[in-house]
């Protein structure tokens, strides 16, 4: 039973929700952007500081943005002036990266025709775009292998983590009993 889009078994769809372009900058709308920064600005000056470009992002989305999306338009911004940062170039900022992610959101469907799909699978075509231009992180556990980005920002996200296998003492014992041929009896 979903709740708002919201399960306890996470999104309706992880394979749309893995795309590259499924962040928050594109859920929201530039007017929601631009009511928050007006929040922001109280001094009624038109600017904000650039330290508060994450708080912007925080109070349109209601939650914490990831620190890829904060560090996306970080780059972006022109810091040399004073620190501050107009409204026109954030929205000039915004509208670059929404349709710079939104260009990658088409990598995702290769085929149209599945008897093409097929021929090519039957044929060893590979294809054409890779799986990090597809997808932020492997959406299966074979994906995982050989992961890597080209792209700065999500290399963060896909950071694997591994948890090595410990084995107690016992089990040790255990194991070298095997490899001699004892068995237990």
């Amino acid at each position: 039973m979903t709740y708002f889009g919201i399960t306890a078994l996470g999104p309706p769809n992880s394979f749309q929700s893995g795309l590259v372009n499924a962040l928050g900058i594109n859920v929201f709308t530039v007017e929601e952007f631009q009511a928050s920064f007006q929040r922001l600005d109280r001094d009624k000056s038109g600017f904000i500081e650039c330290n508060e470009v994450e708080d912007l992002l925080h109070d349109t989305y209601g939650f914490p943005p990831l620190e890829d999306e904060v560090t996306m338009f970080m780059t972006q911004f022109d810091l040399n002036k004073d620190g501050k940062i107009s409204w026109d170039e954030f929205k000039f900022v915004l509208e670059k990266i929404q349709l710079e992610i939104n260009s990658k959101a088409g990598n995702a469907r290769e085929y149209k025709s599945y008897e093409k799909m097929r021929g090519d699978r039957f044929k060893h075509i590979r294809v054409k775009q890779e799986l990090q231009d597809k997808y932020k992180v492997p959406m299966t556990s074979s994906q995982g292998y050989g992961f890597m980005h080209k792209d700065e920002n999500l290399q963060e996200i896909t950071k694997m983590v591994s948890f090595p296998i410990h084995m107690c003492d016992e089990t040790k014992y255990a194991d070298e009993m095997i490899k001699t041929g004892s068995l237990f009896s």
